[in-house]
Parts: C-alpha cells; sequence; structure tokens
C-alpha cells in the first residue's frame, strides 16, 4: 500500500502492526536508510542481532530465490518477531520479494531499501498492490522538511536558535537526509545542550562544506566570469556535490534577487533592500550582489528564475542528459548573460 507524504512520519513513529513489509525507495538514499533503520528499530533493540535479525542483499537474493522465504520463517532464537533487512538493486530483488511475500506471517517483518528505483519500477508497483506492505517514497529533502529535521535535533537538546538563524541552517544544507543530518547533529555538538546558536555559528560551523564553493559559483556567475565559474563548477563536481544542490542555491538566490529588485523599485536603495531577505545573503556574496543588483531587471531575474525551474524539472525527467552536465550547461548561460550585463 502506498503510503502518502503527510502519513510518513506517523508510520515512522508507531507502525501499524497490520503491516508485515516495509520498502522504502528513492533518490535520497540517506533517507531511505534513516526511515529502514526507524522502523526496523520497532521491531529489534539491535538490528545488529545475528539471532533475531538477518541481514541480506539484492545480490544474495538474486543468486538464491529460497533464500528470502527461509530468513522469513527461520523462528528467532529468543522468540519474538523475526526481522530481514533486505537492500540493494531493485531489479536485484524485484523476484525474490514476489516469492517471499507468500511466507510473511505474524511473526516475522521485512524491511527493504531500494535506492535505485522510482514509482514506475515492478518492485514499487508489486508492494503498492499489498494491503499489508507499506510502500514509502524517500525524496530529496525540501526546506520544509530540513527545516523540522533541524528543529526536532535542537527540541531534543533544548538548544535555542531564532527563525531567521533557523532559515539560514537550511539554505546552506544539502539535499541528501544523511549528510543533513551530520551538519546538524555537528551544530548541536557544537552548541552544547541547553545552548545557542547564532548566524555567525552557522556560517563558521559549515565553513568548509559545499556551501564555500557554493559561494565560489556565484560570485562567479554574478560577475560573468566564465573562466572562474568552469573551475568552481568542476571542483564541485569532483568533490562530489549533487548538480540539483548548486542549482538550487542559485535559484535561491535568484528569487532573492528578485524580491531585492522589486523593493527598489518602490525607491529604496540596493543596500537597504538586501538587509530585508531572509535569510540574510553570505557577508561573502552579499557585496557582489549589491553591486550587481542595479544591473540587472526583475523581468531578466525572472527570466533567470523560470530557467533554472525548467532545469529543475529536466533533471527529474527519466532519460534527460546528465544531470551535471545539464546543470552546467544551464549556469554557463547565466554566466553568459551577466557578462554582457558587466560590459
Amino acid at each position: 500500500m502506498k503510503i502518502a507524504n503527510r502519513d510518513i512520519l506517523g508510520l515512522i513513529s508507531k507502525p501499524n502492526p497490520n503491516y508485515r513489509a516495509y520498502l522504502f525507495y528513492g533518490q535520497d538514499s540517506g533517507l531511505v536508510r534513516e526511515h529502514a533503520r526507524k522502523i526496523a528499530l520497532h521491531f529489534t533493540d539491535q538490528i545488529d542481532d545475528p539471532f533475531s535479525v538477518s541481514q541480506l542483499s539484492g545480490q544474495d537474493v538474486a543468486g538464491d530465490k529460497t533464500l528470502l522465504p527461509d530468513s522469513l520463517n527461520e523462528l528467532p532464537a529468543f522468540g519474538g518477531l523475526r526481522l530481514v533487512m533486505l537492500s540493494g538493486m531493485g531489479t536485484e530483488m524485484t523476484e525474490a520479494v514476489k516469492i517471499g511475500f507468500n511466507s510473511l506471517h505474524d511473526k516475522a517483518r521485512l524491511v527493504i531499501e531500494a535506492r535505485d528505483v522510482n514509482t514506475r519500477h515492478a518492485l514499487v508497483k508489486f508492494c503498492d498492490q499489498h494491503a499489508y506492505c507499506a510502500s514509502v517514497g524517500c525524496y530529496q529533502d525540501d526546506n520544509r522538511s530540513l527545516s523540522d529535521l533541524a528543529q526536532q535535533v535542537f527540541k531534543r537538546e533544548n538548544i535555542q536558535i531564532s527563525r531567521d538563524t533557523l532559515s539560514l541552517l537550511v539554505s546552506r544544507l544539502g539535499i541528501d537526509r544523511a549528510v543533513s543530518r551530520q551538519e546538524i547533529e555537528k551544530l548541536a555538538l557544537f552548541a552544547g545542550s541547553n545552548g545557542q546558536l547564532t548566524e555567525e555559528d552557522i556560517y563558521n560551523a559549515l565553513g568548509d562544506s559545499g556551501a564555500v564553493v557554493g559561494d565560489q559559483i556565484t560570485i562567479a556567475i554574478l560577475n560573468g566570469n566564465v573562466k572562474q565559474f568552469k573551475q568552481n563548477y568542476s571542483r564541485s563536481q569532483q568533490d562530489g556535490q549533487p548538480p540539483i544542490s548548486i542549482l538550487r542555491q542559485i535559484l535561491s538566490l535568484f528569487k532573492n534577487m528578485l524580491s531585492a529588485r522589486l523593493t527598489m523599485e518602490t525607491g529604496q536603495t540596493s543596500t537597504a533592500a538586501i538587509s530585508t531577505l531572509k535569510p540574510p545573503i553570505h557577508f561573502k556574496v552579499k557585496p557582489v550582489v549589491t553591486a550587481q543588483l542595479s544591473k540587472w531587471t526583475s523581468g531578466q531575474l525572472t527570466e533567470m528564475i523560470n530557467r533554472l525551474i525548467s532545469t529543475e524539472i529536466q533533471m527529474k525527467t527519466k532519460g534527460t542528459i546528465n544531470p551535471s552536465t545539464l546543470t552546467g550547461q544551464t549556469l554557463l548561460g547565466i554566466v553568459l548573460r551577466s557578462r554582457n550585463l558587466n560590459r
């Protein structure tokens, strides 16, 4: 049964006893793993306990079609539930899961991690059709879910953070759930229990992340510096930074610039207009944005925003060209436009 987005957190915190199998799939491998482990801990105290938990890979079950049903039918050494954790490529696991579902019973639970499939995959379609299987899509975090994650961690440690500082943090996090959680936990450790986080803390604590390269890309784009852009974009890809995170950072920048430009059109100076933006623009980028704002019209900024949104849609379309190449081409086009405006 497909689980709606609004019901996922409820399922993770309190699983429905009618579900005997759980499929977690999607683009965000960190979120897939996180949800799978949280569900598993409802059925065992230790996921690595070999006496009550079987850990299987897609390759394991693809090579032996009886392995999954045998594991589900194996009785736990000390009573309770038998938990089977299955992780791998969707294509490797589909046939084994179809066979294994025939062996599901009220004393067994199956948790599946499939990080390479989407809603059209045969494995997902099969699990969606079964009332005793919860099928959960795990997609890259948007700003709201990242904000919720951060607030959850900070509330746990009784850490104080203002709304503006939280917005700044979210704007500088990436889209991988596991990496974002690591960064948030690092900040919680930095602040300490009953502590407080400021905007300066966010800049200092996350200063060694991909956001630094992102700022350099931003500066190159606004200055119309083709060479600097190519160097920093290549570096970001070599470092493994997801292209979509860079695309969204530039999209957020141009949305902020449009907001500031519209404010300027009411008679405000560029400095005053930028000071109203939430989250605030990074101090390293702020002088460049201030200088460039008067060179862009609201119409030109809107055009760039639409181009960036269109690129993100293309990236999510099956069969599109390499996301890194697509993002690089789009951003290079904006760099060239900016270069013309700076002449």
